[in-house]
């Protein structure tokens, strides 16, 4: 299984805090010298209420309720949580860009969602589609991140020179759908 940052992460801690309902992920003291969007509790309630996330994938299971973060919390020694809610989605089948464009971009777009380049996400991430929108949501600039990763699947008798590849495979991470909605002020204004 190859590496894929922190998504992992991210996704194993929404879908864990998610199977419990509405959750509010708050722990840890703020981290000095950094500051949140005035009416926080007001954004998230706006990012918790956009309608690209009353988007249903075909095909797909939830997750879990829609997950609240509120922003400048220290999480570790280096990470700091953002102001963002994430919801997750757990499809039946891979999806590809064009289906996942097909699935969220008129939703997206209708409400003023407009698609970017993100130069963070590498452009050639193997089994990952991504589309990145931004816009202002109550006055702050505002990113949509939306990633699909494909199931991860691990050959049970794996192949050597002498012995082919075996034809049943193992799902050892099943694919996701992820929308995340957060802060940030490095979205380019219209």
């Amino acid at each position: 299984m190859r590496p894929r940052g922190c998504w992992p992460v991210v996704t194993l801690l929404t879908v864990a805090l998610s199977g419990c309902g509405w959750a509010d992920v708050t722990g840890g003291a703020r981290a000095p010298g950094c500051t949140v969007p005035n009416d926080e509790d007001e954004l998230l309630d706006a990012y918790a209420n956009d309608p690209v996330l009353a988007v249903r994938p075909e095909g797909a299971q939830s997750g879990g309720d829609v997950v609240r973060s509120t922003g400048c919390r220290q999480l570790n020694k280096e990470d700091v949580s953002n102001t963002s809610v994430t919801l997750t989605w757990r499809p039946e089948r891979d999806y590809d860009d064009a289906t996942l464009r097909r699935t969220f971009d008129s939703v997206a777009s209708g409400d003023g969602w407009r698609p970017v380049v993100d130069t963070n996400v590498p452009p050639d991430v193997p089994d990952e589609s991504t589309l990145t929108y931004c816009r202002e949501v109550r006055g702050v600039p505002s990113r949509l991140l939306i990633r699909a990763q494909a199931a991860q699947r691990m050959d049970v008798r794996p192949s050597t020179a002498d012995r082919p590849a075996s034809p049943q495979w193992s799902v050892v991470a099943p694919a996701l759908i992820y929308l995340t909605i957060y802060a940030d002020p490095s979205c380019p204004k219209p």
